[in-house]
């Protein structure tokens, strides 16, 4: 989510839209649950989590960022 300056939830968006291309960006993750920590415009960091569904590890990540 850091690296990619955006919800994992992109990725895991744009697969399931036909985008299988996405599948061969190297070090993504293509699963909802990584949100960039944004301070100023700038990002800091990155939230994930893992361990529910997809959507859970999504809704969790929101509210840790909140």
């Amino acid at each position: 989510a850091a690296r990619f300056k955006r919800p994992t939830k992109a990725f895991q968006d744009g697969v399931a839209g036909g985008r299988t291309a996405l599948l061969s960006v190297p070090g993504s993750l293509m699963l909802e649950g990584g949100v960039p920590i944004v301070e100023d415009g700038v990002i800091v960091g990155a939230i994930g989590i893992s361990g529910m569904t997809s959507q859970q590890d999504g809704e969790i990540a929101a509210a840790a960022l909140e």
